[in-house]
């Protein structure tokens, strides 16, 4: 488990981090809108997802035992409204 879960709202080019030969262009990797990634918040990595604005906040998977719809609104968004 992650431990800043956060989904990418929409796609992306960002550089996957391996060293290139001097003079070569960065190698990018396309992450699609959904995806869920590990970033810190505040870091340059942050960054090179679009910022804080591209990524969004991944509710954690309710525990079925301490929730009494059975975890139905599981990776739900509608924590955020409140």
């Amino acid at each position: 488990m992650s431990q800043y879960p956060r989904r990418v709202l929409t796609g992306v080019w960002v550089p996957d981090g391996v060293w290139n030969h001097p003079g070569a262009a960065p190698v990018l990797i396309w992450v699609r809108a959904g995806t869920v990634v590990d970033v810190v918040p505040g870091s340059a990595l942050e960054q090179l997802y679009g910022g804080a604005g591209n990524l969004s906040p991944v509710i954690p998977v309710m525990d079925p035992k301490r929730s009494p719809d059975g975890g139905a609104d599981t990776l739900s968004k509608a924590a955020l409204g409140n």
